[in-house]
């Protein structure tokens, strides 16, 4: 007879599409009371968008079943509770937010996931909590109560009433993976996916009833509530085609100005931080290559194949960053960045229009800045050839340290090149070369190569302190120089981050050797760990005390055991301080 309560408590999450509806509770006796139970689980996950408006003490719970699951925030601290063994998860609000008052009032995404091994907590599709647990099942003496929405489900009727918004909430009868939570939860559901227990979009509107829409009819009623209490949910759900549901991603007023993950080649950078009601969301058609169809007027020759559906509510401007290879599948030469051009249209035909000219390119990735974003369909378009002789797609600061400067650059194809300069200047003198393939081997030059090469090097005649310039030049059989207009600019030896960052890595696509940098704005234990799709760790990276600085590791596609590992996707994510973040990248064979 094992009876268990699962508590994530948190102070709000959950959102909603704008224009769409969510359930607004009052803090006192409002609820839902679902049509289930859960009992006689091994597991399970739950997961939802809330939006808390009064920062509430004690435990205040959002969705579960009565001795059976809890789910919400515990003072100040986002609580999941397996009632039986007295073991719990929790991440701290503050971790999350950068205070109790910036956490309220604005949407977050929450996922609770559990078996009989673990309790895991999702935010924002982010793991942030992995607690340990040896229990035989839930409600497994069947007198668990009806599942809730809105109430702390310790008592019937539940007590430790939310006071906010709750939107889209989803039960599960399996174990959801990271990549699975950050796919879905900014897109609705068709409803018959499988294990899919109950689904409650809030689309009901009016009344005392809340619609299962998922297949299983698990209906709802709202208690001590009213039409009063269906409001519209400003929620980062997008409201897309079912064409363009392929890595959907998006920004909001949690992701302030960081940037976006990318939809297959296409992030997002919001211009300064979103209020709550701004927001887009975004996916693609998931086609690569190139065609010259629907170009109208546009001064392009062609485009990418591949299309992004944006869902955009009240007002968004954003930096538009496309990665040409990842968009195409083609290892394109970036050449001018004038050369290129956001393309939009308003449906998912006719003529594109011209919404943006590339304002700078880094690598392969085209910029595009301060785009005003509008419901529509995008794509990039090129005009003639902007090849390069050699295709450079990266110039990068690797590290730095009191005495050296290490610098790396990548190239995805090269024609006749004998190899390459390096150029330094400083704030007080002019360019001079300080390597060449003549003198430093590491800087010849493959010839004509398709294939991707990575060079490094050491710049060992630094000053502390002092600031420096890097510029790179190729030389071809000819004795033709080609200077790339990639340059590194204002680099110390004692150059510090203003901030924590982890980058993607490069390359990505990758076989077998890929590099995760990351800046450290302060020293910290680092912890970086490579995880599968199943949430189980593969190789253990990085451990250990770092300095502040611009930091790098390597991973050669192999596990803690030096075995190689499979091809497929992967996630890697850093723990520095208060500092976490989790990207993907995949493995090719």
């Amino acid at each position: 007879m094992i009876r268990c309560f699962l508590v994530l408590n948190i102070i709000g999450f959950i959102y909603a599409q704008g224009g769409g509806n969510a359930l607004d509770f009052d803090g006192s006796d409002d609820y839902v009371e679902l049509s289930f139970n859960m009992n006689n689980l091994t597991q399970f996950s739950i997961e939802g968008w809330v939006k808390t408006t009064t920062y509430q003490g004690g435990r205040i719970s959002f969705f579960g079943a009565p001795y059976l699951i809890r789910f919400g925030r515990k003072d100040n601290d986002i609580w999941a509770y397996a009632e039986q063994t007295y073991q719990s998860a929790s991440v701290s609000v503050t971790s999350i937010a950068s205070s109790t008052s910036d956490f309220t009032g604005k949407w977050y995404h929450f996922a609770v996931v559990c078996n009989t091994s673990s309790i895991k907590i999702y935010v924002n599709g982010n793991l942030e909590a992995n607690q340990s647990i040896s229990i035989s099942g839930f409600g497994t003496d069947g007198n668990g109560y009806n599942a809730h929405i809105g109430g702390r489900i310790m008592n019937h009727p539940p007590t430790g009433y939310l006071a906010g918004m709750i939107d889209d909430v989803r039960f599960w009868n399996d174990v959801r993976t990271e990549a699975e939570i950050k796919e879905n939860m900014h897109k609705e559901l068709a409803g018959d996916e499988a294990d899919l227990r109950a689904y409650y979009k809030m689309s009901n509107g009016t009344g005392t009833s809340l619609t299962d829409n998922s297949s299983n009819s698990n209906a709802g009623t709202l208690t001590n509530m009213d039409n009063s209490d269906w409001v519209t949910s400003y929620a980062p759900i997008g409201n897309l085609g079912s064409s363009y549901k392929t890595d959907v991603e998006g920004i909001w007023s949690v992701s302030s100005t960081s940037e976006s993950d990318a939809s297959n080649g296409l992030t997002m950078t919001a211009g300064s931080g979103l209020s709550s009601g701004n927001f887009a969301v975004f996916g693609n058609n998931n086609t690569s290559g190139e065609t010259s169809a629907d170009l109208g007027s546009v001064a392009s020759t062609n485009r990418s194949a591949r299309i992004w559906q944006v869902d955009e509510s009240g007002t968004v401007a954003a930096t538009i960053k496309i990665d040409i290879s990842d968009a195409t599948g083609l290892a394109d030469g970036t050449g001018t960045a004038s050369n290129y051009r956001l393309l939009y249209r308003s449906g998912t035909s006719g003529a594109f229009s011209s919404a943006a000219t590339g304002s700078s390119i880094s690598g392969d990735v085209v910029t595009f800045n301060s785009v005003s974003l509008q419901d529509g369909y995008y794509a990039m378009g090129v005009q003639g050839d902007a090849t390069l002789p050699v295709e450079l797609t990266s110039f990068e600061l690797l590290e730095t340290r009191n005495d050296g400067i290490t610098l790396q650059w990548v190239t995805e194809s090269e024609i006749n090149n004998l190899g390459f300069n390096l150029d330094r200047k400083t704030p007080i003198t002019d360019w001079s070369q300080i390597a060449s393939y003549v003198t430093h081997p590491a800087l010849q030059g493959q010839g004509s190569v398709s294939h991707q090469t990575i060079y490094t090097f050491t710049d060992n005649t630094v000053q502390e302190n002092e600031s420096y310039d890097y510029r790179l030049s190729d030389v071809d059989y000819y004795g033709n120089v080609e200077y790339h207009s990639l340059q590194l600019m204002g680099v110390s030896s004692s150059n510090t981050p203003e901030q924590f960052i982890l980058f993607s890595n490069y390359p990505n696509p990758f076989n077998p050797v890929t590099t995760i940098r990351y800046d450290l704005s302060e020293e910290s234990f680092v912890d970086i760990t490579i995880y599968d799709m199943l949430g189980n760790i593969v190789n253990n990276l990085v451990n250990t005390n770092q300095s502040s600085g611009y930091k790098s590791v390597q991973w050669d596609a192999t596990n803690n055991q030096g075995e190689p590992v499979s091809a497929g996707v992967y996630l890697y994510k850093i723990q520095a301080g208060d500092f976490a973040d989790t990207k993907k990248m995949i493995l090719l064979k």
